[in-house]
């Protein structure tokens, strides 16, 4: 099993209320999310145990249908979401937190990632991470820019 990890951090113009209210706003990942095509369903806003459906590529013309629950909430600092149905990932954690700095946010994302398969897996994780890494920054990039415009 390889473990897979990717982190980024960026500054939001504006109070952290306002960034949990978008983090926690499941139905409108697709718009700002990389990664994410479609939410399928939602329970509504982000609450401990609350779950989603999302359908996400993978590779190349490959999307997964994934279903995420809320098993961490710690308004308005820390969330942390998990996938199933991901291939080849035994776990996948999302990780939001907000923190107040000088009269606006820092939002940092980080995806945790434990892959099945032995040594397809670990090479499946190689290819990802760049990738994850990239549309990780674009995710924050987006998010910046939505609550900026309020």
């Amino acid at each position: 099993m390889a473990h897979l990890e990717v982190t980024a951090s960026a500054p939001v113009a504006a109070p952290p209320e306002r960034v949990w209210e978008v983090l926690c706003d499941t139905e409108r990942y697709a718009e700002w999310i990389e990664g994410t095509d479609e939410v399928t369903r939602s329970d509504g806003p982000a609450v401990a145990g609350s779950t989603y459906d999302e359908v996400n590529p993978i590779l190349g013309p490959w999307k997964a249908k994934t279903r995420w629950t809320v098993i961490e909430f710690d308004p308005p600092r820390r969330q942390v979401h998990r996938g199933e149905g991901i291939p080849m990932v035994g776990s996948f954690d999302v990780v939001m937190e907000v923190r107040p700095v000088e009269g606006a946010s820092e939002v940092t994302i980080t995806l945790r990632a434990d892959t099945r398969l032995g040594p397809l897996g670990a090479a499946f994780a190689a290819l990802q991470k760049g990738q994850l890494e990239q549309g990780n920054r674009r995710s924050l990039e987006t998010l910046a820019g939505r609550v900026g415009r309020g």
